[in-house]
């Protein structure tokens, strides 16, 4: 089986384990079910009769009101849903990473824009690429260069989710680090085609360490 496959599967199955399903809500037939309505057509409401008590105001006693069922059947809801405890061992496997990689595949393939995810990702595509940066580069150029990493890893994401992606222009990227086309051409174009490379690089290791894990934990199930 090739490698490229096998990143395809990983990224297919995390996509669906680190979705975010926070948001999920009932329909109205479940709901419906879990409280359906009393019969209260036997012992209509009735006015609540006060009576006055000494210098107090007290609600006189009514007969009780009938109705189909006098307690709740709502049932406790399980902690996830089926779908949900099919992918967990896809998600313990990613809780088993470091942190730079769970933070990029959270981010990536679970739509996760935490800060903290962000920072971490940022900081291990810097720490992989910055000893190809001469010594000799201007502090400028390096300034220039670090703006350019969240931009990489935005770049590297989209292209992984979405077959369609384009790559950015390069006179696109020269506006936003206000430098001429032939400068960036000349000077950055080659750390930019690095810094994606970095990120790409981090993309693999994150999923074939996933997938390790995934196999290690079915081999302790199965034996």
């Amino acid at each position: 089986m090739s490698n490229e496959y096998l990143l395809e599967y990983t990224r297919i199955k995390l996509r669906a384990a680190l979705r975010d399903l926070s948001g999920g809500s009932k329909g109205q037939l479940e709901a419906l079910c879990e409280h359906p309505p009393a019969d209260k057509n036997a012992y209509p409401r009735k006015h609540i009769h006060r009576v006055q008590l000494e210098d107090r105001t007290v609600d006189a006693l009514v007969p009780p009101v009938y109705a189909l069922e006098s307690f709740s059947r709502r049932r406790p809801a399980p902690p996830m849903n089926d779908f949900e405890f099919a992918d967990s061992s896809w998600r313990r496997a990613v809780n088993a990473l470091d942190v730079s990689q769970q933070a990029w595949l959270r981010y990536c393939y679970g739509g996760n824009l935490a800060f903290k995810h962000q920072t971490a990702i940022c900081e291990a595509v810097w720490s992989r690429y910055k000893g190809n940066i001469s010594a000799s580069t201007q502090r400028k150029v390096v300034k220039r260069l670090l703006s350019l990493v969240w931009l990489s890893v935005q770049a590297v994401a989209a292209a992984n989710k979405r077959e369609d992606f384009k790559e950015m222009a390069g006179s696109a990227l020269a506006g936003m680090l206000s430098v001429s086309r032939s400068t960036w051409c000349e000077t950055y174009s080659p750390h930019w085609v690095g810094m994606k490379e970095a990120v790409r690089a981090l993309d693999e290791v994150a999923l074939f360490a996933t997938l390790h894990h995934y196999q290690n934990h079915l081999d302790d199930v199965c034996v």
